[in-house]
């Protein structure tokens, strides 16, 4: 599998083939490494049978504490995931995916019905403990956030989303980005009795945004369940070796290089998000590269034959001073040798300023040679003294030096020097 996906279903039950077959096409379709199945109603051994027939290559966590509420399941051989706390509201543990170089903590939420009941899960998720520091936490929670969560039916009250507010308030975690659909949950009754709200949720915390910066949460509906899906794609910052790659601003001159660019940029790329921009940098960069390579050419060496071909011309004009044949491979070599010799000195000063930003400005050992060379060039060593040698003593060359100065500055400074009043009077 090429991504890092989890996935969070509240599917009102798993007692039919239908839904069992529903579910696995919705793990297989959006290749879900591991998920949260909720509300399966499946106890004893109809889980095990469950995951014996429909789900061979999968493991999966169901203990009686969640039995019937939430069944987590992962991939063998692709996820591991180890169980380190669990309620009858939420199963929480940590996950590490193949391929991927972080792993993580998830939380998987199915909230009680009422508000009073659900007091239990705020407190138990603020007691979590984080052995990792990406933290993602979704489910069914059965409660509203905001004030424009409920579509239809009562008008949201504070009450309701108090204790939800504070929680957020107390472990610091944001909603993710989301897309898709903006309610989750509805009653499917007709008219004006039609109730849409948002219950299912996405929650990260910060160190999650900085080791998976690319993630996005997707809600859709699904035939088999009054709650929509919901899919995470989860994937990790890659570690992209940097490469050198010098642009001349003298490229721009040359009548075919909009064309490159511009083709190149806007063919199509499979791959969408920075990730497509990055790619697509580096296909315009291997084709500049070889528009360098096979159009501009060598420019030390075009510059030094463009030269020679001018000076040729000269002489040979020279020697046939009436001939206009001549005069005109003068004028010929002479234009072309200006056009070289500007593109020469333009390349020569952009790679002077080139290596200084690419190692000027970094901790290198470049940088510190220049560093070195200049405070080299600005000491002071030795002096001539009045018999005409040179003393290098580091002391004497220190206090020559002082006494140098001492005789225009002084010794002490005029501001502290007592007033003369009789010559004030």
């Amino acid at each position: 599998m090429d991504s890092c996906n989890i996935g969070s279903w509240n599917v009102r039950g798993l007692n039919n083939k239908d839904k069992q077959d529903s579910v696995l096409e919705f793990c297989n379709v959006n290749k879900i490494g591991v998920g949260g199945v909720l509300e399966t109603k499946l106890k004893g051994n109809k889980v095990q049978e469950l995951m014996d027939k429909k789900f061979a290559n999968w493991d999966f966590f169901n203990s009686p504490t969640v039995e019937g509420r939430l069944l987590i399941i992962w991939r063998k051989g692709f996820v591991r995931v180890i169980v380190i706390a669990e309620s009858s509201q939420h199963v929480h543990c940590v996950v590490k995916m193949a391929g991927q170089a972080n792993a993580f903590c998830l939380t998987f939420v199915y909230g009680f019905n009422t508000i009073e009941d659900r007091k239990t899960l705020w407190k138990n998720l603020v007691q979590l403990k984080f052995p990792i520091s990406p933290w993602l936490i979704l489910g069914d929670f059965n409660s509203i956030f905001n004030v424009d969560d409920r579509n239809g039916g009562n008008p949201i009250t504070q009450n309701e989303m108090v204790d939800s507010n504070q929680w957020l308030a107390q472990t610091n975690v944001v909603a993710l980005k989301s897309y898709g659909s903006i309610f989750t949950w509805t009653n499917n009754q007709v008219g004006t009795n039609r109730i849409y709200s948002k219950i299912d949720h996405v929650f990260v915390n910060e160190e999650w945004h900085d080791f998976f910066p690319n993630t996005a949460a997707r809600f859709s509906w699904e035939v088999i369940s009054d709650h929509c899906s919901c899919v995470v794609s989860a994937t990790s910052t890659e570690a992209i070796r940097i490469k050198p790659f010098r642009y001349y601003n003298f490229w721009a001159d040359h009548h075919d290089f909009k064309t490159i660019v511009e083709q190149n940029w806007k063919r199509p790329m499979a791959t969408r998000g920075l990730k497509g921009v990055y790619l697509k940098l580096m296909r315009v960069k291997h084709c500049l590269k070889k528009f360098n390579h096979e159009v501009i050419g060598d420019i030390g060496k075009s510059y030094q034959e463009a030269k020679a071909c001018y000076n040729e011309a000269k002489y040979q004009a020279q020697s046939h001073p009436r001939d206009m044949i001549y005069q005109d491979q003068e004028a010929i070599a002479a234009a072309n040798f200006d056009t070289q010799e500007k593109m020469y000195h333009k390349f020569l000063r952009q790679r002077s300023k080139i290596t200084w930003l690419q190692k000027g400005d970094s901790n290198t050992s470049y940088f510190h040679a220049c560093l070195k060379k200049r405070k080299m060039e600005n000491r002071i060593t030795t002096f001539i003294t009045d018999q005409g040698m040179i003393n290098d003593n580091f002391s004497e060359v220190v206090e020559h030096f002082l006494n140098h100065f001492r005789i225009y500055m002084g010794s002490s400074s005029s501001i502290n020097t007592r007033l003369n009043m009789s010559c004030i009077e």
